[in-house]
């Protein structure tokens, strides 16, 4: 039987929260000083690409209909109506928003962000991807990224269930099926965005209902849950990128150490040379890889882990702006704020709780 997936810490879990708002960002290839400016252009009717509706059979339809009025009474159940992210089971969360908003950056971790009601619009290089009720957003590494809800509002707010991927599950899973070939991908991104048969939505269902089962049910349940979760998806549209995932070619595997590396330590000064090294590549070879694999350069890469955890400290309170900026790798307060207000929109004093401010 399939290990449970552990629970994570409490910095790792607050980062993996950000999969909630289920966006994957690629930045265009602009200079390093303008390196967290996004490029959102959804005034550009023509860049904008929606993603086939789901199933329009009566069945399919009303097994969406029904999600959505399971997750609505786990919300009521829960008495979090004001919340935009709940955790429902370990490595597994229900994000709720009841109003269209700005593009949010996060760190996104892999995982399944599944879409019950409404609709979400991420940033793909130059273009825009809407996805709908009754696909999901598939991560399969972890990148900084920027989206939006485009669909939902008080009567009907968008929906979500965001369930995160263990490689090693998969990979556990796979040899159970005899291991079949995955796909080859020359420049495998780090998302997809697929369509959700009627197996998996029955998971889900039974996923929302053991959310307000018992304690010692969830704990005997939710492991099997997942495998079976996996289970479907890998027979699904998901199927080729989970197995891209779980068994990553030599490139894919030399990459993801020099990713893993920077995440680790990215509140060090940058050495790109020792990131290629890592990789196995020369430098212009590795930046080209790395920016396929992310849609970032490494300094992007870098600098938004640096502001996205600044961010996440300074929610927390307890500390000041300068002390932050000094945390995450900062050398220069102000160069902090600068980029901190450049990414988010806002400045960093507006992230202190109310009581901090």
């Amino acid at each position: 039987m399939l290990r449970p997936m552990p629970r994570l810490p409490p910095v790792t879990r607050a980062i993996v929260r950000g999969v909630g708002t289920l966006f994957i960002v690629a930045l265009s290839r602009e200079p390093e000083r303008d390196m967290l400016r996004p490029r959102c252009r959804l005034h550009v009717p023509n860049c904008v690409r929606s993603l086939p509706d789901s199933p329009a059979t009566e069945d399919h339809q009303a097994t969406l209909r029904a999600l959505a009025l399971q997750a609505q009474a786990v919300l009521c159940a829960r008495s979090v109506d004001a919340s935009p992210l709940l955790e429902l089971l370990p490595g597994a969360w229900l994000a709720r928003t009841g109003s269209t908003r700005v593009p949010a950056p996060a760190l996104y971790r892999p995982a399944v962000g599944a879409v019950l009601q409404g609709a979400k619009q991420v940033w793909v290089d130059d273009a825009v991807l809407e996805y709908r009720a009754g696909s999901a957003l598939l991560t399969r590494q972890p990148v900084p990224a920027r989206g939006m809800v485009s669909r939902g509002d008080h009567h009907a707010p968008f929906l979500g269930l965001v369930v995160e991927l263990d490689p090693v599950a998969l990979r556990q899973l796979l040899g159970q099926l005899g291991n079949p070939p995955a796909v080859e991908v020359a420049r495998p991104a780090p998302f997809s965005v697929v369509c959700l048969d009627s197996p998996v939505l029955n998971c889900l269902q039974r996923l929302l209902a053991l959310a307000l089962d018992t304690s010692d049910a969830q704990r005997l349940l939710w492991p099997g849950l997942q495998h079976e979760l996996l289970f479907r998806l890998l027979q699904g549209e998901a199927g080729p990128a989970l197995r891209a995932m779980a068994q990553p070619s030599a490139l894919a595997r030399r990459m993801a150490s020099a990713i893993g590396h920077l995440q680790r330590s990215f509140r060090q000064p940058l050495d790109a040379a020792a990131l290629a090294s890592r990789a196995g590549m020369g430098s212009a070879l590795f930046y080209r890889h790395f920016r396929a694999a992310t849609g970032l350069s490494p300094l992007q890469y870098q600098k938004q882990l640096r502001l996205i955890e600044a961010r996440r400290l300074l929610q927390r309170g307890g500390t000041s702006i300068s002390a932050t900026a000094f945390a995450v790798g900062y050398e220069s307060p102000s160069q902090f704020s600068r980029e901190f207000s450049r990414l988010f929109g806002h400045a960093p004093r507006d992230a202190l709780p109310p009581a901090g401010r």
